[in-house]
C-alpha cells in the first residue's frame, strides 16, 4: 500500500478500504494538523478540525469523486477551521492583549500582523489630536507620563487620562472586528 498515489488510495476508501484510509491518515495527518494548529493556535482544536476532515472523507468517499487529494485535504481543513472560527464565541481579555506588541514600529510586520496593524494605526488615527499625540508618545516612542507631561505643558495626571481614554477607545474598536480580522486572516 505505501508504494500507491493519493489517488489511488482514495480510490480503495471509496470502497470501504480502511488499509488505504489508515494510510492517507498516516501520510497526511501531520501536515494537516500543522497547518490547522498554525491558524487556531489551540492543540485540541487542531486535533478535531483534522479528526472531522478524515470523518468526512470516510463518510462521503463512496459518492464523491476526488481528483487532488492533498489539495482537497487543506481546503477542508481551511473550511473547518473558518468554521470553527465563526461558531465560537470570542470574548477578548483586553488585559491581556498588550497593545504595544502590535502597535506600528519602524519595520513592518510580515503575515497577519500587517492587517492588524492597519486597523490600529487607522483607530489610533481617528482619536481626538491631543489623546493620539499622547499615546504616540507613550506606546510607540516609550515615553512616559511624566515626560510627556513636561514635553506637552500638561499635567501627568492629564497624560493617563488621555492614555486611558485612547486604550479604551481602541479595545473597543477592536475588540469589534477582531473576529472580522481573524476570519480575513485565515480564508
Amino acid at each position: 500500500m505505501k508504494l500507491h498515489s493519493d489517488e489511488q488510495l482514495y480510490q480503495k476508501v471509496r470502497q470501504a478500504d480502511h488499509e488505504a484510509f489508515d494510510q492517507l491518515f498516516d501520510r497526511f495527518w501531520k501536515r494537516l494538523f500543522e497547518y490547522a494548529f498554525k491558524m487556531l493556535q489551540d492543540r485540541e482544536q487542531a486535533e478535531d478540525v483534522v479528526q472531522e476532515v478524515f470523518v468526512q472523507l470516510w463518510e462521503n468517499a463512496p459518492k464523491r469523486e476526488i481528483q487532488h487529494l492533498s489539495g482537497y485535504f487543506f481546503r477542508a481543513v481551511k473550511y473547518q477551521v473558518a468554521n470553527v472560527i465563526r461558531n465560537q464565541k470570542w470574548h477578548l481579555d483586553w488585559n491581556t492583549v498588550q497593545l504595544e506588541d502590535i502597535l506600528v514600529t519602524d519595520e513592518p510586520e510580515v503575515g497577519h500582523n500587517v492587517v492588524l496593524l492597519k486597523v490600529v494605526e487607522e483607530r489610533i488615527e481617528q482619536l481626538p489630536p491631543k489623546c493620539r499625540e499622547v499615546f504616540y508618545l507613550s506606546k510607540k516612542h516609550g515615553y512616559t507620563a511624566k515626560e510627556i507631561a513636561a514635553n506637552l505643558n500638561i499635567s501627568p495626571r492629564t497624560v493617563e487620562g488621555h492614555l486611558q481614554r485612547a486604550l479604551k477607545s481602541l479595545k473597543a474598536d477592536l475588540e469589534h472586528m477582531y473576529i472580522l480580522v481573524l476570519i480575513f486572516l485565515y480564508l
